[in-house]
């Protein structure tokens, strides 16, 4: 474990001094190819940067944050595009650092006029959120009495609530720090009333809102001017799916150094697929056809499980996250009780001398 410390100092000594620099050639370098070229070093340095730990809880957490969210904002970044290259970001190193490793972004306009619609259905406090998260741990421990599909269920909700909670955590401590306005991780996604809805407007919306200009925007704009628009909206959707399905298995590998089986990337093809087809329709019957939200919420949360069930969970087990979690928390426990111990030994033998 203090092994682990000392890496994780380490990594946040390589990412501050990564963004330092990319913060100093933010206006002398110009937008575009020789700003990649100097950014592509620590690009490749963050993707490798997770590969250190040993972790499950690390490996999770700095894959999310420092593999994925900011290797992509360093290339958004490279060509005046993305957080990084806000006003409200780029104003001052110290937001800079912030928004550049952590999954946050800052509203640059009237957080108001932008802010997505939670007035629908009372959405559960933090508070709720904890205790829920609480019970889907201490299912987990009994796990044996379970109908496997109940685990599922159970894993599920434990994904979500901790991916919110760590989200919103770092987001909290952020915002206290740059006393700033910022951009939602979550919307209340158990209210999805299409896929649509889930993926664009209410699921891990950090994720969504770096996918849409680094993969979405770019395949849209240059499918356009050969199929046309609507069919290049839905080329560029399956394609930021295949990303974001890439992206996972790279987690996925983070956190269990296993070869990938492609379950995962074929989670959200299908997802993706299911998705360009309901545009499609969209498209096509307009607002002539709208079934009710009783209808459209379970079938659209109901989706998402069966799918996950099916394909985004046999890869997850494969490394043991359930054991290795307790492993871990014993690990800590035993780790804190040690430390704790050589405080109170040292404050008694110092005390001793003092007399």
């Amino acid at each position: 474990m203090a092994a682990e410390i000392l890496i994780f100092l380490q990594t946040l000594l390589q990412v501050s001094s990564s963004l330092c620099f990319c913060y100093s050639i933010k206006n002398s370098i110009p937008n575009g190819f020789l700003k990649f070229l100097l950014i592509l070093p620590f690009f490749l340095l963050f993707l490798y940067i997770p590969l250190q730990f040993q972790t499950l809880h690390l490996q999770g957490a700095i894959g999310f944050f420092i593999g994925w969210l900011a290797s992509f904002k360093l290339l958004l970044f490279a060509f005046g595009k993305g957080p990084l290259c806000s006003a409200a970001a780029s104003s001052s190193l110290r937001r800079f650092l912030l928004v550049g490793s952590l999954p946050i972004d800052i509203y640059d306009h009237d957080p108001a006029s932008t802010r997505p619609d939670t007035n629908s259905v009372l959405p559960l406090s933090l508070s709720s959120k904890l205790f829920f998260l609480s019970l889907s741990i201490a299912a987990i421990y009994c796990k044996n009495y379970f109908h496997p599909n109940g685990t599922l269920i159970v894993f599920c909700f434990v994904i979500y609530l901790l991916l919110e909670i760590v989200l919103g955590g770092a987001a909290a401590v952020a915002k206290a720090t740059l006393g700033v306005e910022l951009l939602p991780c979550f919307d209340e996604p158990y209210l999805s009333s299409s896929l649509q809805d889930f993926w664009g407007r209410r699921w891990n919306l950090m994720v969504s809102r770096i996918l849409r200009l680094s993969v979405y925007d770019p395949c849209r704009n240059f499918a356009a001017a050969i199929v046309g628009r609507k069919p290049a909206a839905i080329m560029a959707t399956t394609a930021t799916f295949a990303v974001s399905g890439l992206m996972h298995e790279l987690i996925y590998f983070y956190l269990g150094r296993l070869a990938p089986t492609w379950e995962v990337t074929s989670f959200f093809l299908v997802h993706g697929f299911f998705l360009a087809v309901e545009m499609a329709v969209k498209n096509a019957v307009g607002e002539r056809f709208r079934p009710p939200r009783f209808v459209t919420v379970p079938l659209t949360i109901g989706f998402v499980m069966v799918t996950s069930f099916w394909l985004f969970f046999p890869q997850f087990f494969r490394f043991k996250p359930d054991v290795r979690m307790f492993e871990e928390h014993a690990a800590m426990g035993a780790f804190v009780k040690n430390v704790a111990a050589e405080l109170i030994t040292s404050v008694k033998l110092i005390s001793f001398q003092v007399k």
